[in-house]
């Protein structure tokens, strides 16, 4: 087993391949190898994914990735809303 920290300054979904594996800011176990790296809902964070590789990790030393907030004027609108 590899391990991940995902950190972000608040609790968020973590998701890896598409998939809920568990929060941020707490270690998660995963697979050695390509993993693709996004956080759930509200899309207010940045960079949208990040895809890493993990192999020699270990709990106490997990491979640690940032997500970062964006202001409120860098979100983009959803689809089909209005911006006024």
């Amino acid at each position: 087993m590899e391990f991940l920290l995902v950190i972000f300054d608040d609790i968020r979904e973590v998701r890896v391949g598409g998939k809920p594996k568990g929060k941020t800011n707490v270690v998660i176990e995963l697979e050695a190898g390509l993993h693709t790296v996004t956080l759930g809902p509200p899309f207010d964070y940045s960079p949208i994914d990040q895809t890493i590789r993990l192999r020699n990790t270990a709990a106490i030393d997990p491979y640690r990735i940032v997500f970062q907030r964006l202001p409120p004027a860098a979100i983009p609108l959803s689809p089909g809303s209005d911006p006024a």
